[in-house]
């Protein structure tokens, strides 16, 4: 992470690292950390190096760190912004019973993300209801499968 955040530091000439307010287990708001692969200052982000990181979604190992300070799991719904969760309707409201995740079931079903709103909250939905260990174990190891996967594919 820190060789990916030195890389990103000479390529944009600023902080690599990115802040934003998401919303955490019983609304309780965090700030998100990410790896900034976007710059107003220099135009780099259709290098492929920017791409490489997004493609392999090393921009969210900072993420580490809100585990570690216990904002965020492992596993879990991915985190939304306060204006998404603003809007939640009722039955939305449940995947703010858990902490946010770095990684998903829904990521899981749907790699490139090709499913409606409301299809990937039904997932994390499902996911809660049915959380195990097994579940998480089973989540941690098809991730670790699907980013092999994108790093060999290169």
């Amino acid at each position: 992470m820190l060789v990916v955040a030195l890389i990103l530091w000479v390529l944009h000439g600023e902080c690599p690292f990115f802040t934003q307010q998401r919303v955490g287990k019983n609304w309780k708001p965090f700030t998100i950390i990410k790896l900034k692969t976007e710059s107003n200052k220099r135009s780099c982000q259709n290098s492929k190096f920017i791409r490489f990181i997004r493609e392999l979604h090393l921009d969210e190992l900072p993420q580490l760190l809100n585990v570690i300070l216990g904002t965020m799991s492992i596993v879990g719904p991915r985190p939304h912004i306060p204006e998404h969760v603003e809007s939640y309707e009722e039955w939305q409201k449940k995947r703010l019973s858990v902490k946010p995740g770095l990684t998903c079931l829904r990521q899981l079903k749907s790699p490139q993300n090709k499913i409606l709103y409301n299809e990937f909250i039904e997932y994390d939905i499902h996911y809660i209801e049915n959380w195990s260990l097994g579940l998480d174990l089973k989540i941690m190891a098809k991730t670790l499968v699907a980013f092999m996967g994108l790093l060999f594919k290169r």
